[in-house]
């Protein structure tokens, strides 16, 4: 067994080769809350689970009807009528002992969502969308939409007016060797012929195993600016010793730091909407508009509209 604060290694160890002690150190001390456990939500409950966050409360104050059956997987003809996250609970609690997982029967409420640091609306209404992303971008409180009818689906997310992104893209940082190095300001550096760096302006790289030229091996991340598909420039090398041969080049991942706005003001912002089909270049506006849509028949008719 894993201490308080250990991780257990054999219970995450293929999330632990993919992302790394520090990330799961980080994802083990935060609280989720997830509201609405129907099909959609009881999915994202199982998958927020097993990635072992501290803990997990679910909430939805519904009781199980037949249409539940065909897509809540822990739900069976002999919960109709009974609350959806008190049937779901003890099968959610089984998937990871190193998990706590919580149920609320009530409406969802400020004090609850206040308790929480990440928060994801399923099955919700607009009001309480907008009401509850105030309430979390506010309180910098990780805030999640999600949403499906039908075959189509949407998704919102606020993580804050300051969210760092560790690995803005998730590839595997460059490593090339090093054909010279120029003397000069600024100096170049020339690749192999065979590897194109693939590196961007800004880009910052360190060095290693370089020969003559030793002092780019203790410097700490230099800035580049790209000169060619194999070459780049760096800092001023003038000074430094002649370069004789060999080296290393490795890339640094920046953080990234962006900025999200609440669901009340991206709701006007379509400029925020992000195409799911290059081939439907404008459906993606079309399905946002149509959710609004939806969910003004649902505050008016109070039901959805028969198919």
């Amino acid at each position: 067994m894993a201490g308080h604060n250990e991780i257990d290694e054999g219970f995450y160890s293929r999330q632990l080769y993919v992302l790394g002690h520090d990330a799961m150190h980080r994802m083990g001390s935060a609280k989720v809350l997830i509201a609405g456990l129907r099909g959609l939500g009881v999915e994202i409950a199982k998958n927020v689970i097993l990635s072992g966050v501290k803990s997990v409360t679910v909430q939805d104050e519904g009781r199980t009807e037949w249409s539940d059956l065909s897509s809540q997987f822990f739900l069976q003809e002999c919960h109709l009528g009974q609350n959806r996250a008190t049937c779901s609970l003890p099968h959610l609690a089984a998937l990871n002992p190193h998990v706590l997982v919580s149920e609320h029967t009530g409406p969802l409420n400020e004090n609850l969502v206040l308790q929480h640091q990440v928060v994801v609306l399923t099955d919700s209404s607009l009001e309480d969308q907008k009401r509850f992303g105030d309430l979390c971008h506010l309180n910098r409180i990780q805030f999640i939409v999600a949403d499906t009818k039908g075959l189509c689906g949407q998704l919102f997310c606020d993580f804050g007016e300051e969210f760092e992104v560790m690995d803005p893209d998730g590839e595997t940082p460059v490593s090339l060797m090093i054909d010279r190095i120029t003397k000069d300001n600024p100096g170049v550096v020339l690749c192999t012929d065979d590897q194109k760096h693939g590196l961007s302006d800004g880009s910052k790289v360190i060095f290693s195993e370089v020969q003559g030229m030793t002092e780019l091996n203790t410097m700490g991340p230099v800035e580049i600016k790209v000169c060619g598909q194999y070459s780049f420039s760096i800092c001023d090398t003038s000074a430094f010793s002649d370069y004789e041969r060999g080296g290393v080049m490795t890339e640094v991942k920046q953080p990234l730091k962006l900025q999200f706005k609440p669901l009340s003001e991206a709701l006007r912002d379509h400029q925020l909407l992000i195409p799911n089909d290059y081939g439907k270049i404008t459906r993606h506006n079309t399905l946002h508009l149509a959710f609004q849509a939806l969910h003004s028949f649902v505050k008016q008719q109070q039901r959805l509209p028969h198919s």
